[in-house]
């Protein structure tokens, strides 16, 4: 690779990743969502997420807010 395409592959490479991140977002907040939704609560969620309980409440948040609009 020469030093003239490295700067569009590392953007590339970057958007990949965004988009691969974005993915994973979407889809740690369908499964918080559905927890949620079968009686989990949201310390156990956290708990079993690695994250605060503020953090699955604005996931919460989010989820809830995306499927409304």
């Amino acid at each position: 690779m020469s030093s003239d395409d490295s700067l569009e592959a590392a953007d590339q490479t970057l958007r990949q990743a965004q988009e691969a991140l974005h993915a994973a977002r979407r889809n740690l907040a369908a499964a918080v969502l559905d927890a949620y939704a079968n009686g989990e609560t949201v310390v156990r969620i956290a708990e079993r997420t690695g994250r605060t309980a503020t953090e699955v409440w604005n996931t919460l948040a989010g989820a809830v807010t995306l499927s409304v609009v």
